[in-house]
């Protein structure tokens, strides 16, 4: 059976995971907290399933289980991931996994040399409205050849992390990961030519605010506008060469909602409508079925293929 650890007790892990947390198949289920953090209420609903560590380190010491999922600051993500996979543990890691492409190919070589299973959790690409979208191209004998895509919200609370460089903060980083592995998922390959213009940036020089082309092969492209700093925005629109579909809370859709889909084929509109599905239930399950089947490889090349993506288009900023 498996048994996890969350190293870090994030508001996602207290909206997102805890809530499903019992209808995935765990044996055991771990958290450990930043030592600086508190415990709170939420927790009393979990009991006693749920394992608590004071810190990190004591974590390390004591967890028997075989999966560490690292929802630290992003500033942390590799340094944790790191000390996971040279204990022995399967990693997943909040997106963005890593800030370098350096830190991304290290994590993958111990992985690879350890024989454990490593992956950054896109988890918005489990949702079935997109393999709802890919059986509609194929059915009409088609594919995305262009992929606009924008995902932007107002500001955050002052103190948010999002707003401090040396945690990790900015908006390329921590909005980039939708839009390569977007690239990825539809596209198949890494982008050829890269252009990112950072629209606002803070007085301490931390992007809040940009756009980006993502040029790929076959004439594909990817163009996108990604922040917290303007109103709130969720939107996908893919256009074949006869074929286009719209859809609208795309990259963080509620749990258990069915989306609309909005298609034109040759002129003539129809709608559709995705199955319901909670994304982080159905990546857990995923990841989870790859750990039992034991083959990584697809695995190791989507991280990779995502950070090599992420790290064009923070050498590109305009």
């Amino acid at each position: 059976m498996n048994s996890i650890l969350f190293l870090g007790y994030s508001n996602l892990l207290k909206t997102r995971i805890l809530p499903i947390i019992k209808s995935v198949n765990f044996q055991s289920f771990s958290i450990a907290k930043f030592s600086e953090q508190s415990w709170d209420d939420e927790l009393k609903k979990y009991d006693p399933f749920i394992s608590l560590y004071e810190n990190y380190d004591d974590a390390f010491k004591h967890f028997k289980g075989n999966i560490v999922y690292v929802s630290t600051v992003n500033s942390a993500h590799y340094q944790y991931a790191l000390l996971s996979l040279e204990r022995g543990f399967n990693v997943i890691i909040d997106k963005p996994a890593t800030l370098q492409l350096d830190e991304a190919i290290h994590l993958t070589n111990v992985a690879k040399q350890k024989k454990l299973l490593l992956s950054e959790a896109t988890v918005y690409l489990m949702h079935p409205q997109f393999s709802l979208i890919d059986e509609i191209f194929l059915k009409n004998n088609d594919f995305p050849k262009l992929i606009t895509a924008h995902f932007t919200m107002p500001p955050f609370q002052k103190n948010n992390f999002r707003y401090k460089k040396e945690l990790g903060g900015g908006a390329i980083l921590d909005t980039s990961p939708y839009a390569v592995s977007l690239g990825r998922h539809f596209f198949k390959q890494l982008p050829i030519h890269v252009h990112c213009i950072v629209n606002e940036w803070t007085d301490n020089g931390l992007d809040i605010e940009y756009s980006l082309i993502l040029k790929y092969g076959n004439g594909k492209c990817l163009i996108g506008h990604f922040g917290f700093n303007t109103g709130y925005i969720n939107h996908l629109l893919l256009i074949g060469t006869r074929t286009n579909i719209i859809l609208n809370r795309v990259f963080t859709i509620p749990e258990n909602q069915e989306n609309l889909i909005q298609i034109t084929h040759n002129n003539t509109s129809s709608e559709q409508r995705s199955k319901a599905g909670n994304n982080f239930q159905l990546y857990l399950e995923k990841y989870l079925k790859t750990l039992d089947a034991g083959s990584y490889e697809d695995s190791y090349a989507d991280f990779l293929l995502d950070a090599q993506a992420k790290e064009m288009i923070i050498n590109n900023i305009m």
